[in-house]
């Protein structure tokens, strides 16, 4: 400790600020905050949050420097040949470096902990348990971090390569899946990333998964003069962080077991354990090969032909390149062709396989599609299309007709797989020339992500994403891709149930859900904004009954895919807002938008009953719209 003190000193002046002299510093403030005073809500909340993501960063970056500083002496010849020519077991020193390494960390948190404390009480602001929440993590993550530091120590001879393997191996898995995901959804159809693998690569590693699992939770307690008063926070990701305390009695174990069986001689070498040595090589090789490589393959990729073989040229030679220069690290030497060629070739094989697994559909997963007999439930997100409101979700059923469509939409996009990945239909868009010279541009073809979803008998799911191009004639055939999904989203039960699913309805029949206002929102031109006109109570319920008998005749909720013709005369630039609140009233509200069309005859025919629609109240479609815009623009 006195010959590493600048290590724990920083460490423990940087906490003193951040802790004790920040809590004094607040004290000084007058007023309150959240209810509380400046001194009470630091002890309370700021503590809480000092305890998540500033002590995973701290613990993260000290806990290197300390292994780094404690296991030096294996770095150099001469330090390695002076402490292992004492009279002392390799358990005895392993212990004592490690102890007193953990030590830089865990005792300055201990003296920030206790003149915390004082000046808690000393403010009569004590909050015990939030002090021994930030306590507790340093001292568990402290103990995380340095064990894996530790281990990572025991398996290079360079004191630059711990830092390196140390920032590298927090990320890798994260890194790597991210990469792969990139390859696989560029070139294999329909592929969507694998939230188990996901999940994995998290746990694998640590910063991320720390990340997304400390959090605060705050609990207020409404005073109406005052405001809300800030009445507890729960701190949430210890038994994560117990998890990884776990994972580093492991790592330790496994540190000194390493250091029993380490070849002293390897001071200096890059890797001293030589059965890490191929996985070092390879994993350089195929860590360039996929970020290098795929980054310069995306930089050139509008120059080069397409599909997946031009990307292996890339993969080849990046991979080729990071494994010599692992090599020449291992070797310390530039000159290491002669030797290891043939583990470059075979790495070089490997990317021939994977693209050739891609490309080819070895795996059949770009062709696989589930029986029907076999889902449970399906789910489609059919991506953007008009009109704009409350209509536009993802659709869910698990009824049987509903799943079939959904089958033969997937196989009709596999089937035109080479229209779907091509670049030739864009977003496409017509001028049309109208009387007195005014015109109006009318799509003509254009693309939606559309994304699938199985849950299948016995659990599985199966998800697939595609963007699938369509034009005025694709979706005039009812067998293509386009005129299936137009089909799926234009079905009455699916367009009632986008607007009222069952769930809201067993709300609101339950009285959970109270309908308590409809209003009608009309564009107005002149003033361009949207003006509002309240639905009399007497006639809400009748109005929302013509609604859903409109919807029932396929006279209203009409989605398109373009903005065409069709689109613009029968759609209005107008919505119909209905709002319901929940009987609690800390839930909020929930509300509906549904744009009204020129076919829905029953819902128009009541509004005028009821007195909103009349000579002044005049609705404009989105083609009126668009003209009287093109004239003021154009």
């Amino acid at each position: 400790m006195a010959r590493f003190w600048p290590i724990w000193v920083v460490y423990g002046l940087g906490w003193m600020v951040g802790m004790p002299m920040n809590l004094l510093l607040n004290a000084q403030s007058s007023g309150t905050i959240s209810g509380l005073s400046f001194a009470q809500y630091f002890a309370q909340s700021t503590v809480r949050e000092l305890a998540a993501f500033s002590t995973m960063m701290t613990t993260l970056c000290f806990a290197l420097l300390a292994a780094m500083a404690v296991f030096s002496y294996l770095y150099n010849s001469r330090g390695v040949a002076f402490f292992h020519a004492l009279p002392l077991r390799r358990e005895d020193l392993f212990l004592t470096n490690y102890l007193s390494g953990l030590s830089f960390l865990v005792l300055p948190a201990a003296a920030v902990f206790l003149v915390t404390l004082l000046s808690e009480l000393g403010l009569g602001a004590l909050d015990l348990r939030g002090l021994l929440v930030w306590l507790l993590a340093q001292v568990l993550l402290s103990f995380f971090f340095f064990s894996f530091a530790a281990f990572l120590a025991m398996f290079t001879g360079h004191i630059l390569a711990l830092p390196a393997f140390y920032g590298i191996l927090n990320g890798l898995a994260v890194g790597l899946l991210y990469l792969v995901n990139q390859v696989l959804s560029s070139f294999v159809y329909g592929y969507v990333n694998v939230g188990r693998l996901n999940e994995l690569c998290l746990w694998l590693s640590p910063p991320f998964r720390l990340g997304d699992s400390l959090a605060l939770e705050y609990e207020w307690q409404e005073v109406t003069a005052q405001g809300d008063r800030l009445t507890q926070v729960q701190f949430h990701g210890m038994g994560t962080i117990f998890i990884y305390a776990l994972v580093g009695l492991v790592l330790t174990a496994a540190a000194l077991y390493i250091y029993r069986r380490r070849h002293l001689e390897g001071a200096g070498d890059v890797v001293t354990v030589a059965w890490t040595k191929p996985i070092f090589r390879y994993g350089v090789g195929v860590c360039a090969a996929l970020s290098v490589g795929q980054f310069l393959y995306q930089f050139f990729r509008y120059s080069l032909p397409k599909g997946g073989w031009p990307l292996l040229g890339f993969l080849v030679v990046w991979g080729a390149a990071g494994y010599f220069v692992a090599e020449m690290l291992i070797q310390k030497k530039f000159w290491v062709f002669r030797g290891s060629w043939k583990g470059c070739v075979a790495l070089c094989l490997a990317f021939t396989a994977l693209i050739a697994v891609m490309e080819l559909d070895l795996t059949g997963f770009e062709r696989r599609v589930p029986e029907a007999d076999r889902v449970v439930s399906v789910s489609l997100y059919p991506g953007s299309n008009a009109p704009y409101d409350s209509g536009d979700n993802t659709i869910a059923s698990t009824d049987p007709q509903m799943i079939e469509a959904v089958i033969a939409l997937h196989q009709a996009m596999i089937d035109e797989q080479s229209i779907h990945e091509s670049d030739e239909l864009g977003s496409n868009y017509e001028t049309r020339y109208l009387a007195g010279a005014q015109r109006i541009d009318v799509q003509t073809a254009g693309s939606s992500r559309v994304e699938l979803t199985y849950t299948l008998i016995g659990g599985d799911v199966i998800q697939r994403s595609y963007d699938i191009h369509y034009d005025t004639k694709s979706l005039a055939d009812p067998a293509s891709a386009a005129g299936r999904l137009d089909a799926i989203l234009n079905r009455p039960e699916v367009i009632l149930k986008q607007y009222f699913p069952t769930e809201r309805e067993e709300l609101l029949a339950e009285g959970t859900l109270r309908l308590t206002g409809i209003s009608l929102d009309v564009y107005n031109t002149e003033q361009n904004q949207y003006e509002t006109y309240p639905i009399p109570v007497g006639w809400r319920e009748e109005l929302i009954q013509a609604i859903k008998d409109d919807i029932g005749r396929g006279d209203l909720g009409r989605r398109y895919l373009l903005e065409d013709m069709e689109r613009l005369e029968n759609c209005y630039y107008t919505d119909l807002q209905i709002t319901y609140e929940w009987s609690d009233p800390e839930k909020g509200s929930d509300m509906v938008r549904i744009t009204l069309q020129t076919t829905a005859s029953e819902t128009l025919d009541t509004l005028r009953e009821a007195g909103i629609l009349d000579d002044t109240h005049i609705l404009k479609t989105q083609f009126m719209q668009n003209v009287i815009d093109t004239a003021s623009y154009g």
